[in-house]
């Protein structure tokens, strides 16, 4: 049967010499595969996090669908023109294709995504050493582990428990300084003025710890190192 649905791009990979292999999150649909024939000429529109009106064919006994069309319906040129939002929307790709994991449907999950897309990509000045980061925690709060803040900032961050504490109990998932005061000032809405670059890719390791901790199989190495290169140096 013919559908449809508005989906975010997350990856593709060769299957023949004018075919393709491309993942989508779906905001009907969840997590889809679908197999592109002659898509190589067609993937004009198929930049990472794109978002794309689908037509496709799937059958409910089949994981991979037959995608016919993939249009753009929001035009996302800030991602595809400025390099440094080129770089962060294939990390930010990566760890969408990493951590959701099931065809179900969370239309909130994507519209929370669609619209934190349009407004970066609309922003005239912005902090690229930031937009990494802040997705990261913005997404934790739509997964459901957002670390927990309490009162004013403290000093540890207990990675396993999602939590912070002034109690000094040193370890492997335990982190402190000031990217951790950082993470808190961002999950409150602070002041972030006096924070330096070093601090900001500190935090940007420490959240990636933490989904490690939090998500089965998590692990965006490749995009990671990108995204130091570009973002921190």
């Amino acid at each position: 049967m013919k559908q449809s649905a508005k989906a975010l791009f997350l990856h593709k990979i060769s299957y023949s010499e004018s075919s393709l292999i491309t993942v989508f999150y779906t905001r009907e649909f969840g997590l889809q595969h679908f197999l592109f024939q002659g898509g190589k000429k067609k993937a004009a529109a198929l930049y990472p996090c794109a978002l794309c009106e689908l037509t496709f064919y799937k059958r409910p006994d089949s994981e991979l669908g037959k995608l016919t069309e993939a249009k753009a319906y929001r035009n996302l040129h800030h991602f595809v023109l400025n390099p440094l939002l080129s770089t962060v929307a294939f990390f930010i790709a990566d760890v969408l294709r990493n951590a959701l994991k099931t065809e179900q449907s969370d239309q909130d999950l994507y519209d929370f995504l669609e619209s934190y897309l349009v407004n970066v990509n609309e922003q005239e000045n912005f902090d690229g050493s930031m937009l990494a980061l802040n997705f990261l925690i913005e997404f934790a709060v739509h997964l459901g582990i957002e670390p927990l803040t309490e009162g004013t900032n403290k000093r540890y961050f207990y990675l396993n428990e999602g939590s912070f504490s002034n109690v000094d109990l040193t370890g492997d998932l335990v982190r402190e300084g000031s990217a951790v005061f950082l993470i808190q000032d961002i999950l409150r809405g602070g002041s972030l003025e006096h924070y330096l670059l070093q601090d900001k890719r500190i935090a940007l390791e420490i959240m990636i710890r933490y989904y490690e901790l939090h998500i089965p199989n998590f692990n965006v190495d490749r995009s990671l190192t990108v995204i130091r290169e570009v973002l921190y140096t």
